[in-house]
């Protein structure tokens, strides 16, 4: 559950480096946490989607075909609510991809903003 306190990280951090094709990786917790803190630490936009399956494969969105996932902006940090528990018996996958070039995504399970 979300909370309105500072971010606790509640697992290790994951690096996911990022190409044309989707990178989808297993992020697990130390403790129950439904959220992740996730960094663009590159200067290209990055998309996103969070999944409970590791063929949870992100997409990059066309005209007239969406996708499921979001855009993380470069050098951007947000905390999202995830779909599916992340524990140390429950699996959370995350999926990169970039439009061109490479990218890196850094992914922490926890709780707070």
């Amino acid at each position: 559950m979300a909370n309105n306190i500072a971010f606790q990280p509640k697992g290790k951090t994951t690096r996911i480096n990022l190409t044309t094709s989707a990178n989808t990786v297993a992020v697990l917790a130390d403790n129950p946490s439904n959220q992740l803190r996730i960094h663009n630490g590159t200067a290209t936009e990055v998309f996103i989607r969070i999944g409970t399956s590791s063929t949870d494969n992100v997409a990059i969105p066309v005209a007239g075909t969406p996708s499921y996932g979001f855009v993380l902006h470069n050098n951007a940090t947000t905390t999202i609510t995830a779909p599916g528990q992340a524990t140390s018996g429950n699996t959370c996958y995350v999926s990169g991809i970039v439009a061109s070039g490479t990218g890196i995504i850094y992914v922490t399970p926890g709780e707070g903003l």
